[in-house]
């Protein structure tokens, strides 16, 4: 006589005895914690004004707006992370992580306040008038957010949207990481520290006046400081800037390394000796994709003159490494 247990061994889905489902414990989605940059963006009076407006009318105004507003989000690498109404949470960092997220994050709240006029242009009534607070720092995200979960949660999530709620009307407000992130790319003024829910001490702010440069053209801005630590990397770049010439052939330099290691500015010394270089003409700086590094790209003045090393790949924990072929 075979005599059952109370109990299922680990890993069974169904009963050994009557083959009912058995219940298997919902496993907690997968955190990480990263640092990203929050845009909110909210219609200003839009609920007052659709009070008392029809459900179809309210929708016809709010698609176009969401819809031109994901476009401008997605444009620059960024993630609509919800539609609350008539307010946008977009995400920079997540899923995909650029070392310019806090720019991005700026210039998509330029582009939506170029939108927003465009629709005021194409729809003469109601006029639509938004405030933007951007924010930067640390949040918990969830790497495959459930339904009922959040996918970005922190502090950063709520002073952004806090910052949002004290922005001028068609202006944008960012927070003071933010601003340091971004201070060398866009015109800014200092308003006084405000009082916000949930915080004890006055949170600084800054005023977005507009950017210094078009997207992808380095300002001529030098690091004050000397660059240590990395001769090995830059001597292999003038090797390679010496053979292009010795055999009148391209070279592709590739740097690799995580982010904040120093790639940019190893391209950035790199590019200040072929500037200094007598045989060379003058750099021509021109549009370039978003994605491209500043002080990685160019157009040249003569079509001899090779490009700079372009930044790329991130490897973790790792100096920057270079390699080249013809």
């Amino acid at each position: 006589m075979l005599e059952l247990r109370a109990g299922h061994p680990d890993g069974f889905r169904f009963c050994g005895a009557c083959g009912s489902p058995l219940a298997v414990p919902a496993r907690p989605p997968e955190e990480e914690r990263k640092v990203v940059t929050v845009l909110f963006c909210d219609l200003v009076g839009f609920t007052s004004r659709s009070d008392r407006a029809d459900p179809e009318d309210v929708g016809a105004m709010l698609r176009p707006f969401h819809t031109r507003l994901r476009r401008e989000i997605e444009r620059v690498g960024g993630t609509l992370d919800k539609l609350i109404g008539d307010a946008v949470m977009a995400v920079f960092g997540v899923p995909a992580v650029h070392e310019d997220d806090p720019e991005r994050a700026v210039r998509c709240a330029l582009r939506m306040l170029d939108t927003i006029t465009e629709l005021n242009q194409a729809h003469s009534s109601p006029e639509l008038a938004v405030r933007i607070g951007v924010n930067t720092g640390e949040a918990l995200v969830a790497l495959a957010p459930a339904a009922d979960s959040e996918g970005v949660v922190g502090d950063v999530v709520n002073t952004a949207a806090r910052l949002q709620g004290v922005a001028p009307v068609n202006g944008v407000v960012v927070g003071e990481a933010t601003w340091r992130a971004t201070r060398a790319l866009f015109e800014y003024e200092q308003l006084a520290p405000v009082r916000v829910k949930g915080k004890a001490d006055p949170v600084p702010i800054w005023r977005l006046l507009g950017a210094r440069s078009r997207p992808g053209v380095e300002l001529a801005e030098r690091p004050a400081t000397p660059l240590i630590g990395r001769g090995e990397e830059l001597a292999a770049l003038r090797r390679c800037h010496r053979k292009t010439f010795g055999e009148h052939a391209v070279q592709l330099v590739t740097v690799l390394g995580e982010p904040g290691v120093g790639k940019s500015r190893l391209v950035r010394e790199f590019a200040t000796y072929v500037d200094a270089r007598p045989e060379l003409g003058g750099l021509a700086p021109g549009p370039l994709p978003h994605s491209a590094t500043p002080a990685a790209s160019g157009r040249w003045g003569r079509s001899s003159r090779p490009r700079r090393a372009s930044a790329s790949r991130m490897t973790r924990g790792r100096a920057p490494r270079s390699s080249t072929r013809r």
